[in-house]
Parts: structure tokens; sequence; C-alpha cells
């Protein structure tokens, strides 16, 4: 009925096991009904860092087989519900009529991640339409580094692995898919800034903070982790604003 799917945050274990009727128990995470094969369409599987640890046993090796393509992405520093959510939902008086509170605009750590996750999925559908229409495959990505069931982090405490960005590559802040509170924090995410002192010593002054935002923008526009839009706006971005 499809050409293809771009699915967003599906698979193992992280909505919880459900039936798939009535009349049976709920499958086992194990159970290959739970896992995308041999669908005959293109399948791109998207995992936020809120949610792919939980949902790890969604994880399978790409294809190109004719009749099971498929590449599964996970996005270092992306949380799964960002601000964008909420100014594009119901009103805050509509929520509350149909009996619900508000989701918080600010967890405990602070306000909701500000991460861009429609850099990642403009890629994603990008790459989709030329798998499409010029059978052009999709970049290959590793997952987020996972060791005894935790993140590997690096010395700014931002996810190795999965797919990249100039957010984690060329950090400012660390970037937590998880935060504490009320409602959807558990997914909302939250970002730590990097001090004065370290942006100092990070880079010598603002022209050399643009050059590697640039550079890192560059890579990823050549290996189509990145749109060419996209990537000059987040250069835009960097010569505009103040750091280091």
């Amino acid at each position: 009925m499809y050409d293809a799917y771009i699915v967003a945050v599906a698979g193992g274990a992280f909505a919880g096991l459900y039936p798939i009727n009535q009349c049976k128990p709920a499958p086992p995470v194990s159970d290959p009904r739970r896992q995308f094969s041999n669908v005959g369409v293109p399948i791109i599987h998207i995992m936020s860092q809120s949610d792919y640890l939980s949902g790890i046993a969604s994880r399978r090796p790409d294809s190109d087989a004719p009749n099971d393509r498929f590449r599964h992405y996970e996005m270092a520093g992306m949380a799964h519900a960002t601000p964008d959510e909420l100014y594009s939902a119901a009103r805050p008086e509509d929520i509350v009529k149909a009996g619900r509170a508000v989701p918080p605009m600010s967890c405990n750590e602070g306000p909701r991640s500000r991460f861009p996750s429609s850099i990642h999925f403009d890629a994603a559908f990008q790459n989709m339409d030329l798998w499409l229409s010029r059978g052009l495959p999709p970049p290959h990505a590793d997952p987020i580094a996972v060791v005894d069931g935790k993140p590997v982090l690096d010395v700014f405490g931002n996810v190795t692995g999965g797919v990249r960005s100039p957010l984690v590559d060329v950090p400012t802040s660390s970037w937590s898919g998880t935060s504490t509170g009320a409602s959807f924090c558990f997914i909302a995410g939250h970002e730590t800034p990097f001090e004065q002192a370290r942006l100092d010593q990070l880079y010598v002054n603002h022209g050399d903070y643009v050059a590697k935002v640039k550079g890192s923008i560059d890579r990823l526009v050549r290996d189509r982790f990145l749109t060419p839009a996209d990537g000059l706006k987040l250069q835009r971005e960097a010569a505009q604003s103040q750091i280091p």
C-alpha cells in the first residue's frame, strides 16, 4: 500500500509489551514478529537518545536486500519530546478541558531540550526520496555505543556513536535525552551548557568555533546526514552566536 516507511521510535520494549490481539498474550521482545524484516519496501527506523536504550531490542543490521531494504538510526543528542511538539499540539486550555495535565516546558533539570530534531528527520526524508526515486541507498551509521547497558560518553558527557551533528561534534553543551519530573519529562531531555572557562579552552576565538562547525557540517552534508539547507542554517547560527 505504501512505497516506503519512516518509523520514528518503535520496537523493542519502548512502549511496553502489548498483545497482538485480544486472544493472545503479549509476545516477548525476542519474538520475531516484533522486528521489521522482509517488508518489501524500504524502511528507515529512527530512535532518539531518549528511547534507544529501552528500545534496544529493535536494533538489527542494515540491509540492501531487494525485499528487506532497511536502515536503523540512533540520533546522538536528540530528545524525543522537544518544545516544538507543544507549539504544534492542542492548546493548553483544550488539554485541560480534556481532563489532562498540560505537559511542562521545564523539568527538574531545566527547560526541555532545544536540540533541533528536525535536522535528522529532514535528512531521513531526503535519503528516503533518493532511495525511491534514484535507487541511491541511504548511508550507514553506527548505533550509540553501549556497554553493560549504559551509554559510552565522551569527555563532554555526550554519547558516542549514533548519527552525529555539529551540536555533539563541536559541542558547547552536554545533551541528555531524559529528565526527571512530571508528564513527559522522562523523554524531554535537557541541555547543560559549558562554563565559559571550558569554551575558552575548546575554541581559541569565535572564528575558530565557526570554522570547526563548518568542517563538521561539510562532512555531514557530504555523507548525507545533513541536508544542505540545514547545514547552511546551522552555519549561520554558529556565525551569529557569541561563542566563545
